[in-house]
């Protein structure tokens, strides 16, 4: 009887043990860059309507990336169309009017690993950047997360950032404004493409 007992004791403590454990190492794989759609949400809701309206618009365009198309590797990928840009001087000179480049570029090179992309922004004038609140905001269409990254000044050459975006079908937009030194001032007009990380 005693042993009986003992045997079942046994087998309880070890059927806790296994499930004490368990979520330790389900936890430790870690989680798919960016955040869930819900978050990204309320992120953008938190920073502006804008922000809020490009995100939303990113979801509802979601379907025209092809998650089935095998992925390119370290290939340039340009957003489907350049975008509109508005603002005193920003074609050069007294020029209002200019399209600006954008592409990303997929890792692996220099300033990207696996599973992130390098995003690229050409300026419209030929003076330095002064300020830029110019933003990429991205959806990985695989695992359904995505994220909103600002990117980084350059006082010569493209404007950049580089995302942990995880691999496969990338939906991007881009929009925001630059300031220049020579006091053009650009609205770079929503733009979005999809891509492959």
């Amino acid at each position: 009887m005693p042993r009986r007992r003992t045997l079942r004791l046994l087998t309880a403590l070890g059927a806790a043990a296994v499930v004490a454990v368990a979520p330790a190492y389900a936890s430790a794989e870690p989680a798919p860059p960016g955040v869930p759609l819900d978050v990204l949400r309320a992120e953008a809701a938190a920073q502006s309507p804008d922000m809020l309206a490009a995100v939303e618009r990113l979801v509802a365009d979601s379907g025209s990336a092809n998650p089935f198309e095998p992925p390119p590797r370290n290939v340039v990928q340009p957003f489907s169309t350049p975008a509109p840009t508005l603002g005193p001087g920003c074609g050069g000179g007294i020029v209002p009017y200019a399209m600006t480049n954008a592409w990303v570029h997929p890792g692996p090179h220099a300033a990207a690993l696996p599973g992130q992309i390098g995003v690229y922004v050409e300026p419209t004038v030929a003076a330095p950047i002064a300020s830029s609140d110019l933003t990429f905001v991205w959806m990985n269409m695989e695992a359904y997360r995505g994220g909103i990254e600002t990117l980084d000044q350059s006082a010569v050459g493209p404007l950049s950032t580089t995302v942990s975006t995880g691999g496969g079908a990338i939906m991007g937009a881009l929009f925001g404004s630059i300031r220049y030194t020579n006091g053009a001032f650009c609205q770079v007009v929503y733009t979005m493409g999809g891509f492959f990380a």
